[in-house]
């Protein structure tokens, strides 16, 4: 269109549209390399503007969507083009030259792209980005008020990080949006997402104690749900990170204590309506037989494994990762008795047992292939 135009057809003049159109395409594709050519679309889009063409006209959406598109690539070095492309804005709109004020979404999408990064800087700098977004909220600027989506995602941030004192930043900052959220800002009010990260951050902290704190913050959500705030309902993706939680412990002392929380938790899952465990579920429930019963107590950890996966099979969702913990928490001979043969895989088993573990979901993306190889 630009070469048609330039060689002097004047009906295929590209305009705000057009450029609108051709960055969406690129920022949603996916595409390796989508979000920097989104990028140089932009910049173009913003050289004619700035040379007069009053045809084409760049708005903070257009910024936001490329700024979506890094933080989405997981790119190297995406989470820092995202802040070059935030001092880009800030400078235009300072110039006067286009208006394209950041606004809280812009914000989001830089700090996203700093918790998606992988970076051990990410989490500080996340919550740097937010302390800013306070700032200029605080001295008057209303466009980037904080909200919900940016505290989680900043506490997103902690919980991949795996740093240490990861899990207690993260709780600090849920106990932050409850007490601004008392106080008035209800823009900041918690949520489902925002207690399940926390519980995550404790799920992979490591830390002496991590499980029953875990199951805590799930008592937490309950009472408040119980009182009337619909908006911290535990759902499924709660309990399997309070169960992680128990099977990533790593204190001998904490072993009895995780075990006991992993069971109960799972109990309190199973008589939820609406809800129930799945792959995911029976995988983490293996992993804490695995990692915390003790070897040499055999009939214990077949009686768990025989139990959990008698409910696996009659649920159908017994997938490979089922089977790799199952084989990782029983003797052979035990296995074979379960399943049949050592080398056994889901394709080869009843159908009803893999009947749901094939139908997608989370955990069950594992079975992916085995799904392709039935088709």
């Amino acid at each position: 269109m630009e070469l048609e135009y330039q060689a002097g057809d004047n009906d295929l003049k590209p305009n705000t549209f057009t450029y609108n159109a051709v960055i969406n395409a690129l920022a949603k594709s996916g595409e390796p390399g989508a979000a920097a050519r989104a990028e140089r679309v932009l910049h173009n889009m913003v050289k004619r503007h700035k040379s007069g063409n009053d045809d084409v006209k760049p708005t903070t959406i257009n910024f936001n969507t490329v700024l979506d598109a890094f933080a989405k690539s997981g790119g190297k070095g995406a989470a820092e083009r995202a802040e070059e492309i935030l001092e880009w804005m800030d400078r235009l709109n300072k110039s006067g030259n286009v208006d394209v004020k950041p606004d809280t979404i812009t914000f989001n999408a830089v700090i996203d792209a700093w918790a998606r990064s992988g970076d051990r800087r990410a989490p500080s700098r996340a919550e740097q980005i937010l302390e800013h977004m306070d700032e200029l909220y605080k001295s008057g600027n209303n466009d980037v008020q904080p909200d919900t989506y940016t505290y989680n995602t900043v506490i997103n941030a902690w919980a991949k990080s795996g740093e240490k004192g990861s899990a207690s930043r993260a709780e600090h900052i849920l106990s932050v949006m409850e007490r601004r959220c008392n106080e008035g800002d209800h823009h900041l009010k918690p949520n489902t997402r925002t207690h399940t990260s926390v519980i995550d951050a404790w799920a992979k902290s490591g830390e002496r104690g991590a499980a029953a704190r875990a199951e805590h913050i799930l008592n937490s959500m309950q009472i408040q749900y119980e009182e009337g705030n619909l908006d911290v309902k535990p759902n499924s993706h709660t309990y399997n990170a309070v169960m992680n939680a128990c099977a990533f412990t790593k204190h001998e002392e904490d072993r009895d204590e995780a075990i006991a929380i992993a069971f109960r938790v799972f109990e309190r899952l199973m008589s939820q309506k609406g809800m129930h465990p799945d792959a995911y579920t029976y995988t983490i429930l293996l992993s804490v037989c695995a990692n915390l019963l003790p070897k040499e107590e055999e009939d214990r950890r077949f009686t768990h494994a025989k139990d959990l996966f008698d409910k696996c099979c009659e649920a159908g969702y017994v997938n490979d990762y089922v089977l790799r913990k199952l084989r990782q928490t029983v003797t052979e001979r035990e296995y074979i008795y379960f399943v049949g043969s050592v080398e056994q895989c889901a394709d080869r088993l009843p159908r009803h047992w893999t009947r749901n573990a094939l139908k997608g979901g989370r955990g069950n993306q594992w079975v992916g292939n085995n799904k392709a190889k039935r088709k």
